[in-house]
């Protein structure tokens, strides 16, 4: 029982390991679509976004209900003056008790005025017989005291109005809006980066396959050569010169496994995967994109490549929306100057009454005796003599702005550059696969041709061997020139902001085959 039980157990733990180590068919819209999830680069370009989230979050606070209290208990013993003449009721000692209690509610608006209502109440009362009337009411009779006021500030020089009061709030608006915009673009980044190492992986498994079909082909050349030596058609030192060349071709071939292996793992880094994902990675399911398919025309317009950026590109619309931010910073910096000159106009009503008891503390607000009914109004004025905070922060917030600006222009300016490059970089790399094509053909024709020859004892090994170096070469250059053609396309999108620009009717992004694979129109 117990050796059926460890067969079993090695059999769990062995399929477990070589399920671990299958690889699986991958194609660049299903990788992507997991960069959009695991790349930590993105992870933390999310978190800006957060982070941004909640600096609007702090500004509105500015605008919330403010709801203030108190309570306050307090003993006091006085030890009287001999003189004093209470020492006639009390035995040298005043003892005092006095309780209190306050709430308040505070909101500002948006239109820079600030409403305070407050409600105060205190009990007082000590062992002095006498109250304030000199009424003998007997000690600790209680005196209550009620005050309610509801006030109104109005800024009438800094901070007042919407626009001032609003400013810090609609600027971390923004803010969030363009770190949306700078995050998406940002994001895009990524997505080109996934896009170039997946076409790196196509290119180093292409590479590796066309290795060994050349390392197959100087063994079938081989074994002719073989053939041809057993009938005495071909001398024997030319096995030699073959052999060497074997084993020139089985040495590149392991130099393109390693090469497969490191674009492998730098795939699965640009993915946002670990080690051991990364190796899991199978065959790559998706060809090279054609010209036709990418949809290129000779006859492509610059100009509308620029305009396809300037509607598209994230980056322009966040550094627009961090301009608007700063504007706004620097006007109330300017606000900030002026003196604080705040009006404020206020009621107030409240009442006093004296005794123990519950019921006579809730008389105090309906008893017509000791109602006290006030209002009136305030204003208050602050300024600092040389204002040396508002006058550096404003200079601060200049420099600011004057340093976005110059950032946008630059923006604009390399936006403009780089379209273009991207541009050349496709035509260029359509006529090097073009003329790639037409190579390879050409050298495929020759070399058949000359190992056609070969069999028939036309031409001799070296020749054989040097049309066949160039055939392989050939392959090379054009899976070379494939390779620039497909990272052309992608980075033509990311110059242009079409990338990374498809959402569903739920907002979320869809990645598709069509952004890999064709250029932007």
């Amino acid at each position: 029982m117990i050796y059926r039980f460890l067969f079993f157990s090695f059999l769990f733990f062995g399929l477990c390991k070589v399920y671990s180590q299958t690889t699986l068919p991958v194609n660049i819209v299903k990788l992507s679509e997991i960069t959009l999830t695991k790349n930590p680069i993105i992870k933390r370009n999310m978190l800006s976004v957060n982070d941004a989230e909640g600096g609007l979050q702090i500004q509105k606070s500015t605008f919330d209900y403010q709801l203030v209290s108190r309570l306050s208990l307090s003993r006091n013993a006085l030890n009287l003056f001999e003189v004093d003449p209470r020492n006639e009721y009390i035995n040298n000692q005043l003892t005092s008790k006095s309780t209190g209690a306050s709430v308040g509610l505070q909101k500002t608006f948006r239109s820079s005025l600030t409403a305070n209502l407050s409600v105060d109440y205190s009990n007082s009362n000590d062992n002095f017989p006498l109250n304030r009337f000199n009424q003998d009411v007997g000690a600790y009779f209680q005196d209550h005291t009620v005050s309610s006021t509801f006030s109104l500030t109005q800024p009438l020089l800094r901070g007042r109005g919407n626009q001032t009061a609003t400013a810090l709030e609609k600027a971390s608006e923004l803010n969030l809006e363009s770190t949306n915009e700078n995050v998406e673009f940002a994001n895009s980044f990524e997505l080109f980066q996934t896009g170039s190492a997946y076409w790196q992986y196509v290119s180093s498994y292409k590479r590796l396959k066309i290795f060994k079909e050349n390392e197959a082909r100087v063994r079938r050349v081989l074994e002719i050569t073989k053939e041809l030596v057993k009938a005495d058609k071909k001398p024997s030192g030319d096995l030699a010169q073959i052999q060497a060349d074997l084993a020139n071709q089985e040495r590149q071939t392991k130099v393109a496994e390693q090469s497969l292996y490191s674009a492998k793992l730098n795939l699965g880094r640009s993915i946002g995967l670990s080690e051991e994902e990364s190796k899991q990675l199978g065959k790559p399911t998706d060809e090279f994109p054609t010209i036709v398919e990418s949809q290129y025309n000779k006859d492509v317009d610059k100009v509308k490549f620029l305009e396809i950026a300037q509607n598209n590109r994230k980056d322009i619309l966040a550094s627009k929306k961090t301009q608007g931010a700063l504007e706004l910073q620097l006007s109330l910096a300017e606000n900030n100057k002026k003196p604080q000159l705040d009006l404020t106009g206020f009621v107030n009503y409240g009442g006093m009454n004296m005794g123990n008891g519950l019921d006579n503390a809730l008389a105090t607000f309906s008893r017509n005796e000791g109602r006290s009914v006030g209002y009136g109004l305030n204003l208050n004025l602050s300024f600092p003599i040389n204002n040396n905070l508002a006058k550096g922060s404003y200079i601060q917030n200049e420099v600011a702005l004057e340093d976005q600006q110059i950032a946008n222009e630059n923006l604009q300016r390399n936006i403009k550059l780089n379209v273009s490059i991207a541009l050349n970089n496709l035509e260029n790399s359509v006529l090097v696969l073009e003329k790639a094509l037409e190579s390879l053909n050409f050298y495929q024709e020759v070399y058949d041709n000359e190992q056609i020859k070969f069999q028939n004892g036309l031409t001799i090994l070296l020749n054989l061997i040097q049309f066949q170096e160039r055939l392989t070469f050939a392959q090379l250059e054009y899976l070379q020139a494939h390779l620039q053609f497909a990272i052309a396309i992608i980075n033509l999108r990311y110059e242009t902001g079409t990338l990374l620009k498809k959402k569903n009717l739920n907002g979320i992004l869809e990645i598709n085959k069509e952004l890999f694979f064709t250029i932007p129109k």
